[in-house]
């Protein structure tokens, strides 16, 4: 019986090191075999059939280092396909060594033609090879693998779907020592464990379609995998990494000397007042910089983003002020997975302060105290209590914003020079909520001689014009917490591209271009992914063009929209309205449009693409100015 249980053991070590080997030493089939093309794939230009990624990390008995596989074959159905898919590139930056590297062609008859390592291109001043494969002709396979040596991976994604669908998608990587190597498959790629390895495999992984206000990536079919030497890592065990940066740094009499210089211990003041003087301290005063000394943060002036988390936590922990740190995932790249610590996905770190039902955002430097980060808005979250060091978690939702706090308006004044040639715009918008507070740091890094670019983008969006003049008003991180005063662009401009065409002895004048270019969904036709916004938001546009002397308006319909999205409760939750009349020998052309929401089902797309569509016909509208 001993016996037997010893030759079953070195059946199993024998095993798992032919398994090892197959990633060192890989290598393709001399005759493939493939899964059929099921009927419902066989109008796309191409098909991946086969899409393997085998990882063997190597750690530990003088060994650090790291074999990896790569092997795709791709079936060509069309024409077209042809140039999409006979090149492929590999990036051989911060590789050690290339084991290996083939390439091939199953001609549709049978017949394999490799291709000569002559045939592979190393790129003069670049870290790319590449290979050609010439003569490939519909029905053809292409195939092609590669064997890297590596430093050993110790966490990382892969993502398998494409904008072709994929039939057979592979990923293995082994575990090491006494580390454990956790790995998580998602949208498709399902567990198919062996002894020592873990594998995920997908089949018949459908193509991706790119859709605008949609969570294509968070929906991709991918793997992410990282390692760890704690065997039992939980979402406890991520919070301790989260909390612990600084432990064992006495910074006590630091932080007790900013809270007393800001007066932050003075309770007499009322929490959410001594909360934002210390943001805004802490955001328009000391950089984001690799500084490493924590205590000399005030010293230097410079903080990471790690410290800037810990020193909130200090300075909440020595006020005694109840909080609760906030993980969750950019809803647009990753689902939110309770069930599975993906410490790489949380990226979203905020601290709940439950008194004043506000955030802290440490990391994103451009984020005031009081709203969730944008991309996490209506996403759920774990959130972790922690009383005297006992950490108790639970899962919620972020909570949500306010479609008013979230406000872009514009007053455009329009003339006409007697030249009946030269259309000149004076233009005031105003930005509250995320957008301002993304123009009020974004401006800090502009260049002075790209500032006139940046003012002409934003304002005019691809609306070929020349800005003559330009300021800003309240462009300081302190007005982030101040609706009333508004980030603002300030401009004056002249029209270059053509607004203005001669009818006749008429005129033809497309107003809506005042507003910047707008969305286009009118190509879109099946919707497969539900819309989702980063933020609720509101538009309020005031148009007043003044009509030449020796002319009237007319046409001014063509100004007038109504369109709407209602919820399964009869809400108007979108919407896009706009108004029209004379006033003396002003036009006057109002418009508001809004979206007080952040998810809607795709079900509801045809109304939401209607409002989208209405600011876009908006823009191409027109009036006619009549000679009289």
């Amino acid at each position: 019986m001993k016996k037997l249980i010893l030759l079953f053991s070195l059946f199993l070590i024998q095993n798992a090191f032919c398994q090892r080997e197959e990633v060192k030493n890989y290598t393709w089939d001399a005759t493939p075999k493939f899964k059929e093309i099921p009927e419902e794939f066989k109008n796309y230009p191409a098909v991946v059939l086969k899409d393997y990624r085998l990882y063997d990390n190597r750690v530990g008995g003088y060994a650090f280092k790291a074999f990896v596989v790569k092997h795709s074959a791709i079936k060509i159905l069309t024409e077209g396909g042809i140039n999409n898919y006979n090149k492929v590139s590999i990036d051989k930056k911060y590789v050690r060594d290339y084991r290996d590297l083939k390439a091939r062609v199953i001609k549709s008859t049978g017949k394999i033609e490799e291709l000569p390592k002559e045939r592979i291109i190393e790129k003069e001043n670049s870290d790319e090879r590449q290979f050609v494969f010439e003569g490939v002709e519909k029905g053809d396979i292409i195939e092609y693998y590669y064997v890297i040596k590596d430093f050993p991976e110790f966490r990382g994604s892969e993502y398998f779907q494409r904008s072709i669908p994929v039939l057979d998608a592979k990923f293995q990587i082994n575990n090491i020592g006494a580390a454990t190597t956790y790995v998580y498959g998602y949208n498709g790629m399902n567990s198919a464990p062996e002894r020592g390895y873990n594998i995920y495999v997908g089949s018949n992984i459908p193509a991706y379609k790119e859709e605008r206000s949609a969570t294509t990536i968070a929906n991709l079919a991918k793997i992410i995998f990282f390692v760890d030497s704690n065997k039992n890592y939980d979402f406890k065990s991520y919070y301790w990494e989260l909390a612990s940066y600084a432990d064992g740094v006495s910074a006590k009499s630091m932080v007790k000397n900013f809270i007393t210089e800001l007066a932050l211990d003075n309770t007499a003041i009322p929490l959410d007042e001594r909360l934002k003087k210390m943001d805004i301290y802490l955001k328009e005063n000391v950089e984001i910089d690799n500084q490493y000394f924590y205590k000399k943060i005030f010293e230097t002036k410079k903080i990471s983003p790690k410290m800037v988390l810990y020193l909130y936590k200090d300075v909440l922990d020595y006020l005694k002020v109840d909080y609760q740190f906030t993980a969750s995932t950019d809803k647009f790249e990753n689902k939110f997975d309770s069930n599975n610590v993906v410490p790489s996905t949380l990226s979203e770190i905020m601290i709940y302060i439950p008194e004043t039902k506000k955030y802290l955002s440490p990391f994103y430097y451009w984020m005031p105290y009081g709203p969730p980060n944008s991309t996490s808005i209506n996403n759920d979250a774990v959130v972790y209590t922690s009383v005297k060091k006992n950490v108790t978690y639970n899962f919620d939702k972020i909570k949500g914003v306010s479609m008013n706090d979230n406000l872009n308006t514009t007053q455009s004044d329009i003339n006409i020079e007697e030249d009946m040639e030269t259309v000149l715009v004076k233009k005031k918008s105003t930005y509250t909520g995320y957008t301002s507070f993304y123009y009020r740091n974004v401006m800090k890094y502009i260049p002075e001689d790209k500032l006139k670019e940046f003012v002409k983008d934003v304002n005019f969006d691809e609306v070929d014009v020349d800005v003559k003049n330009f300021t800003f008003d309240n462009k300081e991180y302190k007005y982030n917490y101040e609706d009333s005063k508004p980030f603002t662009f300030n401009t004056e401009s002249q029209v270059k591209e053509t607004w203005l065409e001669n009818a006749g002895k008429n005129y033809v004048i497309t107003l809506g271009k005042v507003l910047g270019k707008q969305t286009n969904l009118y190509q879109e036709t099946e919707r497969t992914s539900d819309i989702e916004l980063s933020f609720p938001k509101k538009y309020q546009h005031q148009i007043n063009f003044t009509v030449p002397n020796g002319y009237a308006a007319s046409k001014l319909d063509n100004m007038i929209f109504n369109k709407e999205i209602k919820d399964s409760e009869n809400n108007v939750i979108g919407k896009f309205i706009s108004s029209a009349k004379m006033d003396g020998n002003t036009l006057k052309i109002s418009v508001e449009e809004f979206y007080d929401f952040t998810h809607l089902d795709k079900e509801k797309y045809n109304e939401y693409r209607d409002v989208t569509n209405a600011a876009y016909d908006f823009y191409k509208s027109s009036i006619v100015l009549t000679k009289i």
